[in-house]
C-alpha cells in the first residue's frame, strides 16, 4: 500500500513513502499503518504548498512560537544547492523566495484568484529535489524540540499531500483516524533524526521514552497522545 509522500523529517528515493499494515497486540489488535520515508516529498505546485501554510495557522497552537520553513533536499548525493534559485511567478508578477546554504527556505500566503495563478519555479527541474516541512520553537538548543513542533510539521505535511494518497491509505485513515493521521494512534508515524543521532527521547512532566533510530534513520514517537504535552521535550543524543 502506497501513501504518497508522507511522514516528517525525512530522506527518499521513490517511492517516497510507503505504508504498511500492522498488528499491535498494545494496541487491542487494532490495525495500524506504519508511515515511513526514505527522503522527503515531491515538490508540489504553490497552490497545493499554500494548504501547508494554512494549515500552520490553523493549528499553531501546537507551536505557537515558532516559525514554518520548508528545507530543499537534493535527491542525488552529488548534487549541490549552491547556484539554486526559486521564484513564485504569475503572468503579472516574479517573487524571489530566498534559500539560505541548508536548502531553507519560507514561502508567502498570497490570495489567489484561481489555483493555478502562480507557478513556483527553480532554476532547475523540480524532479531533482525534495522538500519537507521544518517548525521549531525558538530559544531551543540545537539538539531539541519540543514535541508541538513535530505535531505541527505533520499538520503541514498531511495538508500538503493529501490529495495525492492512496484510496487505501485514505480510508483507512478515514474509518480508524478520524481522517487526520496525526492525532490518531491507527497510523504510526516515523520521522527521521538527524544526521548522526543513535537515540530520541521524549521527556515528559511523568516519565521518559527513549526510542533508539533504526538502521534507515528513523523514529517514532506518539504524537497521537494527547495526555503528553507540547511542551514536552524532544532530546537527540549522538552517543
Amino acid at each position: 500500500m502506497t501513501f504518497a509522500n508522507f511522514a516528517a523529517c525525512l530522506c527518499l528515493t521513490l517511492p517516497i513513502l510507503t505504508a504498511s499494515a500492522q498488528d499491535d497486540n498494545k494496541d487491542n489488535s487494532t490495525s495500524r499503518v506504519e508511515v515511513s520515508s526514505q527522503r522527503g516529498l515531491e515538490l508540489k505546485s504553490y497552490a497545493q504548498m499554500q494548504k501547508g501554510l494554512k494549515a500552520y495557522a490553523e493549528y499553531n497552537t501546537l507551536a505557537p512560537n515558532s516559525e514554518l520553513f520548508f528545507i530543499l533536499i537534493p535527491k542525488s548525493k552529488n548534487m549541490g544547492l549552491e547556484g539554486v534559485t526559486m521564484r513564485l511567478a504569475s503572468d503579472e508578477r516574479s517573487i524571489n523566495i530566498p534559500i539560505d546554504a541548508n536548502g531553507k527556505f519560507q514561502l508567502p500566503d498570497i490570495a489567489l484568484q484561481h489555483e493555478d495563478e502562480y507557478d513556483l519555479i527553480l532554476n532547475k527541474p523540480k524532479g531533482q529535489f525534495y522538500f519537507k516541512p521544518y517548525v521549531k520553537s525558538a530559544n531551543l538548543p540545537d539538539d531539541a524540540k519540543r514535541l508541538g513542533d513535530i505535531r505541527l510539521e505533520c499538520q503541514v505535511r498531511w495538508a500538503v499531500e493529501k490529495q495525492d494518497v492512496s484510496i487505501v491509505f485514505l480510508t483507512h485513515v478515514n474509518l480508524f483516524a478520524s481522517g487526520n493521521p496525526c492525532t490518531s494512534r491507527a497510523v504510526n508515524v516515523m520521522y527521521f533524526a538527524p544526521l548522526d543521532v543513535k537515540t530520541v527521547v521524549l521527556n515528559t512532566p511523568k516519565s521518559k521514552l527513549e526510542k533508539k533510530v533504526n538502521s534507515n534513520g528513523q523514529y517514532n514517537l506518539p504524537i497521537w497522545d494527547s495526555s503528553i504535552i507540547d511542551d514536552a521535550l524532544i532530546h537527540y543524543e549522538r552517543e
